[in-house]
C-alpha cells in the first residue's frame, strides 16, 4: 500500500490522476518500473480521467496524509518478527500441548496469513507431515487423501504420499469434504460469516469419525479491537442479515448446523459460561448424513450393505416410539416422498429430517408386530401419493403446453412480460413445483417401505 501511494503522488506531480482498473494493476507492480517508464505507461492508459476534472491540490493532501500514516505503521510493524510474534507463540504452545492428537485442521481467512504460518511451523519444508493449501490450484484431491485417507477411500494416493497431520487451509477446504480422519481443529482468525465457521467445524464432525471428542480452538480478536471496530455488532448484524435473507425458517442448513445464535456469540467473544452444545438435538440427523451413513456402511460392512439394498418394495416393519403413527416411503420414476401420517391416514409431516430423527433407532432394537390397520393405511397413502404423482404429470404437460402457445404467439417486450404475469396468477404457478418432473419420471406410484411406530 505504502508503495503504491506513493507512485499515485509521483503521477499526480506529473499531472496524471491515475484512476481505472488498468492504472491500479500498474500502480501495484510500481516496483517493476523506473520512474520514468511508471509515468509514461500511466499517462498511456490514464487519459480518459484528465486532471482538471480533479481536485488535486485537496487529492495530493489526502494522499500525502496516507503515506504518513502507512510510514508510522512500517515502523511500528517491523520489530513484530516471527520470534516476537505472540499469536504465532501461542498457536506453538498449543500444537505442542494437542501433540497426542493424531491429525489438526488449521483455518485461516488470507492466503498470506497461511503461507506465513508455514514458513514458520515448517521451515524449508522439512517435515512433510505438515502441509499448506491456500488455493484451488493445487492438488487439493491429493492433500485432502494424504490428510484423511480413512474417510476419502475412493481417492488415490502415490506410493510416495506420506501422511498429513498438520494442514494449514484457507476456507478452500471449508465445504463439502470428508475429513474427519482429523479430531481438531484451529481456527486461527475467525470468519465474520457465522455460516462459514459452522462449515469448517463441520469438516470433521462428521459421521464416520473414529472420535468420542472433537476439539474447536479458536484464536479470539484483540479486546481493544472490539472497542475500535464494534466487531461484536457485526456478528449481530451478520446473524440478522441471514435471517432477514434467508428466513429463520427456511431449511438451508442441515439440522445439525442450526444458527444457535447463543452458541455463536459465545465463540465470537470467548465467553466459557455458555454451554455451545445446550441447544443442540444430538438425534437429529440430516439427508446427507443419512447418506452417509450408507456410503460408511458400503465401506466397512459391504454384505449387511447389498442385503438392503436387495430388500424387496414393500417391506414393512413395526417398532415402539414415542412418536405415533406410520411412516410410509413412496416413489413413482424419480419422485420419492417420505411420509409421517396419523392413524387415519392424514400427512403429518413431509420433512425428511423430523422422521429421520424418529427413524433412527440401534440395531439390536427389536421389531414388534403390525397391526390390523396397517395395510389399509399404507393403501390409503398410497391413492393420496397416486394422485399427487399424476398431477405433477398433468402439470408439467400443461406447463409444455403453455409454453408452446407464448412460443406460436410470438410475443416479445411488454406483451410477452403481461403475458407471462397473467399465465403466473391464473394458473397459480407459485405454488407448482419449481422442476417438474421429466414425463419419463413419474411412473406407477408404489411403496418402497413403511414402518408402525407405536
Amino acid at each position: 500500500m505504502l508503495t503504491t501511494h506513493r507512485a499515485f503522488l509521483t503521477a499526480l506531480d506529473s499531472g496524471i490522476v491515475p484512476a481505472g482498473e488498468e492504472a491500479t494493476t500498474i500502480l501495484h507492480d510500481a516496483d517493476a518500473y523506473d520512474n520514468l517508464a511508471l509515468i509514461d505507461t500511466l499517462r498511456i492508459i490514464s487519459q480518459r480521467y484528465p486532471a482538471a476534472d480533479f481536485n488535486i491540490t485537496l487529492l495530493r493532501t489526502h494522499i500525502a496524509h496516507d503515506i504518513a500514516v502507512l510510514e508510522e505503521m512500517v515502523v511500528l510493524v517491523q520489530p513484530i518478527t516471527p520470534d516476537r510474534d505472540a499469536k504465532l507463540t501461542q498457536l506453538r504452545t498449543l500444537l505442542n500441548t494437542h501433540a497426542h492428537h493424531r491429525k489438526v485442521l488449521l483455518f485461516t481467512q488470507y492466503a498470506d496469513t497461511a503461507r506465513y504460518l508455514f514458513r514458520q511451523l515448517n521451515p524449508e519444508r522439512r517435515d512433510p507431515s505438515i502441509e499448506v493449501i491456500y488455493s484451488n490450484d493445487r492438488d487439493k484431491a491429493r492433500i485432502v487423501a494424504r490428510f484423511s485417507p480413512s474417510s476419502n477411500r475412493e481417492l488415490q494416493l502415490r506410493p510416495s504420499d506420506s501422511p498429513i497431520q498438520l494442514l494449514i487451509a484457507t476456507d478452500v477446504l471449508s465445504e463439502g469434504l470428508n475429513l474427519q480422519d482429523c479430531d481438531t481443529i484451529v481456527n486461527y482468525d475467525l470468519h465474520w460469516n457465522p455460516v462459514r465457521l459452522i462449515q469448517r467445524f463441520g469438516r470433521i464432525d462428521r459421521i464416520g469419525t473414529e472420535y468420542t471428542t472433537i476439539y474447536g480452538v479458536n484464536f479470539l480478536p484483540e479486546r481493544a479491537l472490539e472497542r475500535n471496530l464494534g466487531l461484536y455488532e457485526v456478528l449481530r448484524r451478520r446473524i440478522r442479515e441471514i435471517h432477514e435473507t434467508i428466513g429463520e425458517d427456511t431449511a438451508v442448513l442441515e439440522p445439525s448446523e442450526a444458527l444457535n445464535e447463543q452458541a455463536m456469540y459465545a465463540i465470537y467473544s470467548g465467553d466459557q459460561s455458555v454451554d455451545l452444545e445446550e441447544e443442540l438435538d444430538d438425534s437429529m440427523i440430516g439427508l446427507n448424513e443419512a447418506e452417509e451413513l450408507l456410503c460408511q456402511l458400503r465401506t466397512d460392512n459391504p454384505e449387511e450393505y447389498e442385503r438392503i439394498a436387495q430388500l424387496r418394495n414393500g417391506i414393512r416393519s413395526g417398532r415402539d416410539s414415542t412418536t405415533k403413527g406410520r411412516m410410509i416411503f413412496c416413489q413413482a420414476g424419480q419422485y420419492q416422498q417420505l411420509l409421517l401420517v396419523d392413524e387415519s391416514g392424514s400427512i403429518v409431516s413431509r420433512d425428511i429430517a423430523q422422521i429421520l430423527k424418529i427413524l433412527r433407532c440401534t440395531k439390536d432394537e427389536l421389531t414388534i408386530p403390525l397391526d390390523s390397520r396397517h395395510n389399509s393405511v399404507v393403501s390409503h397413502t398410497k391413492s393420496m401419493f397416486a394422485h399427487e404423482a399424476a398431477q405433477r404429470r398433468i402439470e408439467q404437460q400443461h406447463t409444455v403446453s403453455l409454453t408452446n402457445a407464448i412460443r406460436r404467439a410470438e410475443l416479445i417486450g411488454l406483451s410477452l412480460v403481461q403475458e407471462l404475469g397473467r399465465l403466473f396468477t391464473r394458473y397459480h404457478l407459485d405454488q407448482q413445483r419449481s422442476q417438474p418432473q421429466r414425463e419419463d419420471e413419474v411412473a406407477w406410484p408404489y411403496i418402497v417401505c413403511s414402518e408402525m411406530l407405536v
